[in-house]
């Protein structure tokens, strides 16, 4: 599905296609936010797929018992993609949730997930809105820095106790790094299209869905967040420069 989005005023068409994620300005492919932050390393996920590796050997193999060679490659085969499905499974909750977010920021007042992980994020969301004076003022707003030529989709706009964030809601079991930074370039392209718009800074509100916790996060949008973010794009660009050069 294609959203098309007119920005600044109407002198800029972003075109967003859902199913490839893709950004398009003027049919120009745009780098998008979260795909530029990909070039960062994330050594954590290279010991959590080994981890997802080793569990599932450890549930399959039992003491005692014989294997013969189908079997054992079958398990092999299957333990090779247990990073993979576990994501998957993770993925398709967390949009789910982002999803039933959304609708509540819009006001369309919807019903509990019957999934129990979403249902537990989402009560614990509810829970962190009941216990703050917070006041949503929209959702899955896009945004397009024409300087630097980036894109992306805020999660929502929100006042707490009064003052402006961007507020982004992530469904995972700790807060990296890399967040701060995504948020933080958000920011700037809302600024850089609005710039009337006077914020208090960013935050990010972190659900975990395994087990059970909430972690809220404001901050000042520091200079180090923003300038990281075109450190990657800069990286990014120089990346996809050297992989035309080879063909």
């Amino acid at each position: 599905m294609k959203i098309i989005n007119k920005m600044y005023h109407g002198d800029i068409e972003m075109t967003f296609e859902t199913g490839r994620h893709r950004y398009t300005v003027d049919n120009k492919p745009v780098y998008g936010v979260t795909s530029v932050l990909g070039v960062i390393a994330k050594p954590g996920l290279l010991f959590w797929s080994a981890n997802m590796a080793a569990d599932h050997f450890r549930d399959q193999i039992n003491p005692g018992q014989a294997y013969d060679e189908i079997e054992l490659e079958l398990i092999w085969k299957e333990a090779k993609k247990a990073h993979h499905t576990k994501k998957e499974t993770a993925g398709s909750i967390g949009i789910l949730v982002h999803k039933w977010v959304e609708d509540y920021c819009n006001k369309k007042n919807p019903g509990m997930p019957v999934n129990k992980i979403a249902a537990g994020a989402v009560g614990r969301f509810l829970k962190w809105v009941n216990e703050h004076n917070i006041e949503f003022l929209s959702s899955e707003q896009p945004c397009y820095s024409k300087k630097y030529n980036y894109a992306g989709t805020i999660d929502g706009i929100c006042k707490i106790d009064g003052k402006l964030y961007i507020f982004d809601l992530k469904t995972s079991n700790r807060m990296y790094d890399e967040m701060r930074i995504q948020v933080a370039a958000y920011k700037h392209a809302r600024v850089e299209e609005f710039p009337e718009e006077k914020y208090e800074g960013c935050c990010i509100l972190r659900v975990g869905k395994k087990d059970g916790d909430i972690e809220f996060k404001a901050f000042k949008d520091k200079k180090y967040y923003f300038q990281a973010f075109l450190d990657a794009l800069r990286l990014t660009k120089n990346l996809k420069l050297i992989e035309e050069d080879k063909q």
